[in-house]
């Protein structure tokens, strides 16, 4: 028989190289594939999961007040705000931007429309006949209580978000995951945003 040219050697073991660098490079990939898909599944459950606790631990943790002293709205400011959404619900937004108020100030009264930061009274009051129309017989009073602790959720989430945004993309969603955990626990935030303390201070 006809003998195979040195060249036609040469080309055939050039082939069976490359077949097997091909081989060796894709069965690691290939047995690697698996592992990485399951390790990012485990870190996007484990992401919801922190992100889930931190909305939840941001509101209950907000409730502690509530839980010792009952459904009350304590200190100053806060008292002149729930009575101020008082006064709105009853009489209306027109009446509430000319209301003088001469229980506040005293002697001199205080003339709210121009003096106050409308938004926090417009919220619970519109919160507040939204429920009552959808059939939930709920008060004013626990209304402006829960207030706070429920927008914590918002507040924490909308700050994770800016982190998220603020992120490099590889780190978007540890950035959102770790900035929730901390937002809903941070005492800064706590202090100012407890059941209660119907302050403008809640959102954040």
């Amino acid at each position: 028989g006809a003998v195979a040219s040195p060249r036609f050697w040469r080309h055939g073991q050039c082939s069976q190289k490359l077949v097997f660098a091909m081989e060796t490079a894709l069965v690691p990939a290939a047995s690697k594939a698996p592992t990485k898909g399951m390790k990012n599944t485990v870190m996007s459950v484990s992401r919801f999961a922190v992100v889930c606790w931190a909305a939840i631990t941001a509101y209950t943790i907000r409730l502690h007040a509530v839980t010792v002293y009952g459904r009350v709205i304590h200190e100053f400011d806060p008292w002149f705000n729930f009575r101020a959404t008082q006064y709105l619900v009853t009489h209306g937004w027109r009446k509430f931007f000319t209301w003088y108020d001469h229980e506040s100030w005293y002697p001199l009264g205080r003339p709210v429309g121009t003096t106050i930061f409308p938004g926090m009274q417009f919220t619970a009051a519109g919160i507040y006949n939204l429920l009552n129309l959808l059939g939930f017989q709920v008060s004013l009073n626990d209304v402006c209580v829960f207030i706070p602790a429920g927008f914590s959720i918002l507040a924490t989430l909308f700050t994770a978000l800016i982190a998220r945004e603020a992120a490099q993309p590889k780190h978007k969603h540890t950035a959102f995951t770790v900035t929730a955990a901390i937002m809903a626990v941070i005492p800064a935030h706590i202090m100012r945003s407890v059941a209660g303390g119907f302050g403008k201070e809640y959102v954040g």
